[in-house]
């Protein structure tokens, strides 16, 4: 009897070995695969320039956007808009698919894009408009960056994105 013990110990050990193994085989083929994907594509640069302010935003100040950029009159916002035509999470800028979209979420307001309120996530391109309650900026990409200075200039001669 404490052969067959012996016996079923040893199986269950190298079953044990066996499966261990499997895994190990499993995880380096998955990061030898993952070796092999391209390099992620980096977000491109973007910002959002105040055209018209309230207290606490200054006219012609750039505001630079990070892969998800929360906008309203909350403190837990990436950019606060002290305007109390803004909701507490008024609207969302976030890089996938390799473009900025604009969402609107759920804002009493609405949030207007080239003053036309949105209702679903819209892709923005260089030179939009974009209005979180009477605050209104205009978004830049890193193409054009040389419009930050002088945001007043025609957005018509722009390339869009």
């Amino acid at each position: 009897m404490d052969i067959f013990i012996f016996a079923v110990r040893l199986l269950l050990t190298a079953l044990l070995y066996l499966f261990l193994a499997a895994i190990l085989v499993v995880l380096w083929r998955d990061l030898r695969a993952a070796a092999k994907l391209p390099a992620v594509i980096q977000e491109r640069k973007a910002h959002l320039v105040t055209l018209s302010g309230c207290d606490g935003l200054v006219p012609n100040t750039a505001l630079t956007l990070q892969a998800f950029t929360t906008l309203g009159r909350g403190a837990t916002n990436t950019i606060v808009v002290p305007d109390t035509f803004a909701s507490s999470e008024h609207a969302l800028i976030s890089w996938h698919s390799s473009q900025w979209w604009l969402e609107d979420l759920g804002s009493r307001n609405g949030t207007r894009l080239n003053d036309e309120v949105i209702a679903s996530p819209a892709v923005l391109s260089a030179g939009d408009v974009i209005s979180v309650g009477q605050v209104t900026f205009k978004f830049q990409t890193s193409d054009g960056a040389s419009q930050i200075e002088n945001p007043e200039t025609d957005s018509t001669s722009e390339e869009a994105d």
